[in-house]
């Protein structure tokens, strides 16, 4: 078992209680009910997972996976198979906040968008927004917007929800939030994932493709560099105490961790992007331990998977396979932008996992 680096952990409340029958999800196929998808959530993963049907009319085709919070202690979301409801773009709690996108599992359990604080997308309650991926409602599944929004638009009343609890998060496993923590000073009311024209996260996140310069502020606050990277692999070596960036720099170059990332020009303090990143644990896996390793996940289930660098594919399609990396709400893995500090802490946490 290797020894992990914890490295920069950073990390609505929705008054809608319902009472509601307790059982264990069984994975048999769930015949055709006529409706295109089926719903399950799983509360003890916090994921939510779509399945479509094969030829033989089963929701056996998972299509879709989602990052959510269910309720929290004391508030449990009631674990069952319901069916699909109503649908509100706007829903008001009645502790004055404001759901977007919210659509009926149950009574008043409901799959929605994070709190806001009032009728309009530029007041989210960014610390509900922070707090995704764990337990944390009031007993509906909260999600991100672009997620809520997916089930309002495409997911027909009548159609079928389970709510359980399971060890595996599913097929799809369990996907990133499209900015994993928007520290106090990145904060600007907006949800990520908010399609609107006038969300500034677009501008934020956008143009941060290779040799493109960051944001400011670079979500979630800076970019991780190549020295800090370096950094991060001396120390999970347990080779030595503290060094500097220079010699981490130096380490990681003998042991061939930046074959293919540091060209002529290299400068160790420039960010480095989620591609680059992953290719030095990799080489560290492979170079530095001596493993043998045969990537075995698939890139083109994402929509920008072709995008991933010729040199980065073996090492990218490892990190999908061995779940280092589960890709963002969005469907893609965004390959060229930087890597910010969370990025990293959440790979290298997942990594001493294997």
């Amino acid at each position: 078992m290797k020894r992990i680096l914890s490295l920069f952990l950073a990390l609505c409340a929705v008054p809608l209680l319902c009472a509601g029958v307790r059982t264990t999800w069984a994975s048999a196929p769930m015949a055709s009910s006529g409706k295109p998808y089926y719903i399950m959530v799983n509360r003890a993963q916090s994921t939510v997972t779509v399945y479509e049907l094969d030829e033989e009319g089963y929701y056996t085709v998972p299509v879709k996976a989602m990052v959510c919070s269910t309720g929290r202690k004391g508030h449990a979301t009631p674990t069952g198979t319901f069916t699909i409801g109503g649908r509100w773009t706007w829903l008001h709690m009645i502790d004055d906040s404001y759901g977007q996108y919210a659509t009926q599992i149950k009574g008043n359990i409901l799959f929605h968008s994070v709190c806001y604080t009032e009728k309009d997308p530029s007041t989210l309650m960014t610390e509900e927004y922070n707090g995704l991926g764990a337990p944390a409602s009031l007993g509906c599944v909260r999600l991100q917007t672009a997620d809520a929004k997916w089930i309002y638009d495409n997911v027909a009343r009548g159609t079928k929800v389970t709510i359980y609890d399971g060890d595996d998060p599913g097929p799809l496993g369990k996907p990133d939030k499209l900015v994993e923590h928007i520290p106090e000073e990145a904060a600007n009311g907006w949800d990520p994932t908010d399609p609107r024209e006038d969300n500034p996260w677009h501008a934020l996140l956008s143009g941060q493709g290779e040799g493109s310069p960051p944001p400011e502020p670079l979500p979630p606050a800076q970019a991780v560099s190549y020295a800090l990277m370096a950094q991060a692999l001396y120390t999970l070596s347990g080779e030595g105490g503290p060094v500097g960036d220079a010699q981490a720099v130096d380490w990681a170059t003998g042991h061939r961790l930046l074959d293919g990332v540091a060209g002529q020009d290299f400068d160790p303090f420039a960010p480095i992007t989620r591609q680059e990143l992953v290719s030095m644990l990799y080489r560290y896996e492979t170079e530095y331990l001596g493993r043998h390793i045969q990537p075995t996940g698939s890139l083109s289930r994402f929509s920008d998977g072709a995008g991933v660098h010729t040199a980065a594919r073996d090492a990218m399609r490892w990190a999908v396979g061995a779940g280092l990396i589960q890709g963002t709400s969005d469907n893609t893995l965004r390959p060229g932008d930087y890597a910010s500090w969370a990025h990293l802490d959440t790979i290298l946490r997942r990594y001493g996992q294997l």
